[in-house]
Parts: structure tokens; C-alpha cells; sequence
């Protein structure tokens, strides 16, 4: 018999479990009652029900962060004994009512728990004894109740506490996604290199070139005779200039740089990419021929007027450059003024240079570089060929173009020859960084101020693509966002090993031992992994030590951001925020997802294999490039919960 047995009430004879109504120890998953004195006492629940990690409502309703709450109470024994408390949950129904009981597993064994409740450790008599439901037995964003009862390890609690409720968060993360095509063609990169706008030195507008003495124009005294070569402004053109200059450059033959004609690529900007540039300042060039006549004054026969452009084409795995430069009349070209009378031709010689360790072969003209004083106004050509000539000692090297044009007329009485007009150099986005570093064997050279776009193949690896995106969206830090106008640093393992900034955000064997259970592999052959954004090599990456120039240092990998990747059905998978943690405030500075191996590492196995390499974008230590995320642009990251269907539906 039970002493002091009071109401309570034995269990169903069935097996199946007691109604809701039924006293403690007719489940006694804590232990069965045994005899004792008949004076002992019976041990009770506090009136301190907690669920946290949470705060309380208005309503009275504790709100807490995850699914895996701990729920608490405390519990006192008449006779000092130690206890402890079952716990039992239930779903509310409308009115907030218990309904129906949550089957609890044991958070010890990971199997279903006796009777469907949970037991806490033996705590002194006063004290508070607390259980950590399982992953799994909690749904997101629901109310639920609870209550416990008191056991000394003789005697049950005759009732249960009195209700306490509490609700789980939401989801702050759900993205849907497709199922991964290992058979997906690589990623077309070169189509998502945009023209970046650039500045170089300009003798119209650069105020430490005319400090140097290299204004806009160059004039040489002849005695009688006058020449100059003054340059101007794209802001001096008309926009009917612009546009039958545009279609001039457009109309040329063997274009060197043919996105130089491209929609969007407007005369007036100077535009570069990692391996081409297209200097479409379109500078005004008019060569001045000028008469002193016999009364002092001196007379402006005619001008020839020029519009110019620049093309340059590198090759990351060649020593070797070309350039080449358009100049195209205006027209009208040659302007008669006065009566003095038309000179003879007119003709333009350019002079281009690089150094250091750099040398320039005479240019090869296509169109001829003289022009006629009546009606001629055909474009010219001329193409410069240069080598780079460094690398075995300074490994590394930043060559500077400088642009000159000089000008001869014949008037009849001879050629008369303008001094050089300087037209610019390349400082600071055009200079060319040729290296022996990226490869010791293939010497190659690239616009080390061109920014180039990454983009990760989503067909093939959509959890790896979706978990970058999110974090590069959602954070403050912005890593890779050309929008926000934060790159990403690279870091090359030949400076730091950027396996340290990985076991940093993701120790070894993370995700099989820390990773959300749910996480899906492809298929039987696939494990899950750790997977971190932004990427460890590179600066912006947490685990990158300050004092080593990280951008975002953090002490674990639990500072992040945690998702991970599930497959609900087939076709359909989704990118998770872990509930089993507090939702993300989204202050944080770095993601950490648990996904499957092959996503994760065929995710970024391209970067290393073509990105980064010599004979792609030849990115050395610090170089900064860009992350996109074209599959993505109709969702957004702005809203509490993100939430978006990739692809669109």
C-alpha cells in the first residue's frame, strides 16, 4: 500500500497512459513509492515555474528563444530530503488550456521517455531543479503548458504544481530550395565582370599635374608662326558629339576591347575590368595653327579637332600588353577662320610609354595618322605593343602608362612641329600590376584596381549559396556586397593558413558533434560539414586574428549566425535558422551553417581552381573582389523572418 496515499490514483491497467487528471504517482517515472514511517513527509513543487531562456509577458506567458527550453521549479521537503521534479508538457488549445500531452524523450538516451515526461536531477530541499527538453519535441512559435510533481525517492507530490505556459519562437530563417544538380554546367564568370568606372591623371583636371607643368595645352612659337595642341573636357562636346563619336569608336575595325562599344559603356567615363580597359574620357583634342600678321595681331587660320579614345588588353598569363588608340575627328574637322588662307595636312603622332621594366615597340597604324584640309575626316588607329621585362628580383610590379601626342601641319612653306601635349597617365586605377607570384611560371598582368565578381554555382550547391547570400544581406558587415561597397579580402594560404581561421568558426568534426540533427546529406555517400561565411581565406573571415588585419575577429564560431541545410522532401530543401539556439540578432558579423560535405565543398572548389588563379584574376594578399548572388534577386533579407523560394516561382 501507499502511505498518506491521499487521491492519488494508480495507472490505467492497460499500460496506456493516465489521463492528464491523474495524480503523480500514477506515472512514476521518477521511481515507485515505497514504505516508510507514516510520518514522513510528503516533498512539494514550488510556485517558481520558468521556462528560459525567456521573459515573462503580459500575459503571463514565458517567450523563449528556442525550442530546446529548460524548464524549471522549485521543490521542498518537509523532512530536508533531496528531490526532484517530473516534468510534463502539454499543447494549449485556443483559450490557452492544456489539451494535448507532448511524448517528451529522454534528453540522456535520446528515446522516447517513460510515461512521456522528463525527471530532473535530486536537488536539496528548496532548491530549484531544472530538465532541458530535447531537439525535436517542441514545435516553433506554439504555447505550451506545463507542471511538475515532487519525488524524495519514497514518496510522490499528491498533485501536480499549478500551470505555467510558455512559447517557442519562430523561425527567423526559411528559405526554399531545389534539389542540388552535381551535373550543373561550371558558371559562365566572364559574365558577370561589369566595367568599373576608374580615374587616371588628366592634365584638365588633375590639380597636381598642373602643379607639375602639365596643363591643357602645349603651345611652340615658330617666330611667325604659332602651333598648339590643347585638350579639353568630355563636357565640351555636344551630345550629338558624343553620339557620333560613340559611333565612330563603334564602327572601327579589329576593336581590341569589344565590351568598349557596349550599352552602358558611355562616352565621358574611363572604365576598366580585370583584364581590359576602355578609356572612353573621349578627350578633345584641337591642334591650332596660328599666323602673326605684319599689324601685331595674330590670325587663327583653321583648327583640326579630334575626339580620342584608349583601349588596353592585358593577358593574366602573358608578359606582354597592347594598346590602342582611336583618334576620330570632329566634325566639322578642320575650321577655317579668316581669309589668311587653309593650311596644308594636318598630321598627329602619339607616344606611348610604360616603365618601369617595360618596353614599347613603334606603333602600327590602321588608317592613316595625316589628315587633309577639305573633307577628310576618317578615323585612325594606332595599336602599341609593350613587355613587361621585371620579375625575377622585384617579383611584383606596378607599371605606369603616360600618354603624349605631338602635331605637324605643312603650310605650304614646310611642316611645322607642335611641342608634345601630355594627355595623362594611368595613376591610380590604370596602372598594370605584373606578377611572378600568383604562378613562378606564368609571369601575367591584370588591373589590380578592378574589383572581380565571384559568383558560386547555385545549381549545383543552393545551401552553400543561400547560407552566403543570407549572411552577406542580413549583416551589418556586408561581406562581398558591391551594394554595401564591402569586399572581400583575400587572403592566400602562402601568407596565412586559412585552415586556422576555419577550426576557429568550424573545429574539426563540428558538425557531426554540434551540427543541427536534421541536416541532410545528399545521398548515402555524403556527411554533413561545417560551412562558414565569410570565407576563411580571406580577412573578413571571424576567425582571422585582428593583430593579423582581420576585419571581424570572434572568439568561436558560436558568435555566429547558426543555420543549416535539411531536405523536407525531395525537390524541396531549406536553409534554416537553428531553433535549438536563441534567434539571431543579426548584429552578428559571421555565419556558421551545418549542411552536407559535397555542398559545402564544391561550393567554393571553383574559386581556388579558376577564380583566384593566375590564369583567371591573378588575385594576390589583400586583393578585394566582389560576391553575387544573381538567383536571388527578388528575395528579401530587410523582413523579420526571411523567407523566399529560390528559384522564383
Amino acid at each position: 500500500m501507499l502511505l498518506g496515499g491521499g487521491s492519488i490514483a494508480a495507472a490505467d491497467s492497460n499500460g496506456a497512459t493516465p489521463k492528464w487528471e491523474y495524480s503523480p504517482a500514477s506515472r512514476p517515472a521518477a521511481g515507485l513509492e515505497t514504505l516508510t514511517r507514516a510520518n514522513d513527509h510528503r516533498p512539494e513543487s514550488g510556485n517558481n515555474l520558468k521556462a528560459a531562456p525567456g521573459t515573462k509577458d503580459a500575459n503571463g506567458v514565458w517567450q523563449v528563444n528556442r525550442t530546446t527550453p529548460t524548464l524549471s521549479n522549485t521543490v521542498t521537503d518537509g523532512d530536508g530530503d533531496t528531490a526532484n521534479l517530473t516534468f510534463e508538457v502539454y499543447t494549449t488549445d485556443a483559450n490557452g488550456n492544456p489539451k494535448d500531452q507532448v511524448k517528451l524523450t529522454d534528453p540522456d538516451t535520446g528515446k522516447p521517455a517513460d510515461y512521456g515526461v522528463v525527471v530532473s536531477n535530486y536537488v536539496t530541499s528548496g532548491g530549484t531543479a531544472k530538465v532541458t527538453l530535447h531537439y525535436g519535441d517542441l514545435k516553433t512559435n506554439t504555447t505550451y503548458a506545463f507542471r511538475t510533481s515532487a519525488y524524495d525517492g519514497s514518496l510522490y507530490e499528491t498533485d501536480w504544481s499549478a500551470w505555467a505556459k510558455f512559447k517557442t519562437r519562430g523561425r527567423a530563417v526559411d528559405i526554399k530550395l531545389p534539389e542540388p544538380n552535381k551535373s550543373a554546367p561550371a558558371v559562365d564568370l566572364d559574365k558577370y565582370q561589369e566595367p568599373q568606372v576608374g580615374t587616371r591623371n588628366r592634365p584638365e583636371v588633375t590639380p597636381t599635374a598642373k602643379a607639375a607643368g602639365k596643363g591643357s595645352e602645349t603651345c611652340t612659337d615658330h617666330g611667325q608662326k604659332i602651333t598648339c595642341i590643347k585638350v579639353g573636357k568630355p563636357s565640351d562636346l555636344s551630345a550629338r558629339q558624343k553620339q557620333d563619336i560613340a559611333n565612330k569608336l563603334r564602327a572601327g575595325s579589329g576593336d581590341l576591347v569589344p565590351w568598349c562599344n557596349d550599352t552602358g559603356v558611355s562616352v565621358g567615363k574611363d572604365y576598366l575590368k580585370r583584364d581590359s580597359a576602355c578609356l572612353k574620357w573621349a578627350t578633345p583634342i584641337v591642334f591650332t595653327y596660328k599666323v602673326k600678321a605684319p599689324d601685331g595681331n595674330i590670325y587663327n587660320p583653321a583648327d583640326a579637332h579630334f575626339a580620342s579614345a584608349i583601349e588596353i588588353k592585358l593577358d593574366p598569363v602573358s608578359r606582354k600588353f597592347t594598346q590602342r588608340f582611336a583618334l576620330v575627328p570632329m566634325d566639322p574637322f578642320i575650321v577655317e577662320h579668316g581669309t589668311i588662307g587653309m593650311p596644308g595636312p594636318f598630321t598627329m603622332t602619339p607616344t606611348f610609354k610604360c616603365s618601369p621594366e617595360c618596353t614599347t615597340a613603334a606603333p602600327v597604324w590602321d588608317g592613316s595618322n595625316t589628315w587633309q584640309p577639305k573633307g577628310d575626316i576618317h578615323a585612325a588607329y594606332a595599336t602599341f605593343n609593350h613587355e613587361w621585362t621585371g620579375g625575377a628580383a622585384t617579383k611584383i610590379t606596378s607599371l605606369q602608362l603616360d600618354w603624349t601626342i605631338a602635331g605637324t601641319v605643312n603650310d605650304g612653306a614646310g611642316e611645322i612641329e607642335n611641342d608634345p601635349q601630355w594627355l595623362g597617365n594611368s595613376i591610380p586605377d590604370f596602372d598594370i600590376r605584373c606578377d611572378v607570384v600568383a604562378s613562378a611560371t606564368s609571369p601575367g598582368c591584370v588591373f589590380a584596381a578592378y574589383k572581380p565578381t565571384w559568383v558560386m554555382n547555385f545549381a549545383k550547391t543552393p545551401a552553400a549559396v543561400a547560407h552566403a547570400w543570407l549572411i552577406q544581406s542580413k549583416l551589418p558587415n556586408h561581406p562581398g556586397s558591391k551594394a554595401a561597397g564591402k569586399p572581400i579580402k583575400y587572403l592566400p594560404a602562402s601568407v596565412r593558413d586559412s585552415d586556422l581561421n576555419r577550426k576557429v568558426i568550424c573545429p574539426d568534426g563540428w558538425a557531426k558533434t554540434y551540427g543541427n540533427p536534421d541536416t541532410t546529406p545528399i545521398d548515402t555517400s555524403d556527411t554533413a560539414s561545417c560551412d562558414e561565411f565569410a570565407y576563411a581565406a580571406s580577412y573578413n573571415s571571424a576567425g582571422m586574428p585582428a593583430s593579423l588585419g582581420g576585419m571581424n575577429e570572434v572568439e568561436t564560431g558560436n558568435d555566429c549566425v547558426q543555420t543549416y541545410a535539411s531536405r523536407i522532401a525531395t525537390g524541396d530543401w531549406r536553409l534554416y535558422d537553428d531553433i535549438r539556439t536563441a534567434a539571431p540578432t543579426w548584429k552578428e558579423v559571421c555565419g556558421r551553417s551545418s549542411m552536407s560535405n559535397y555542398q559545402n565543398t564544391q561550393s567554393m572548389q571553383p574559386f581556388s581552381g579558376t577564380f583566384s588563379s593566375a590564369s583567371k584574376y591573378r588575385l594576390l594578399d589583400e586583393d578585394e573582389y566582389w560576391v553575387a548572388f544573381p538567383e536571388f534577386a527578388h528575395c528579401d533579407a530587410s523582413q523579420v523572418t526571411v523567407s523566399c523560394t529560390v528559384p522564383k516561382q
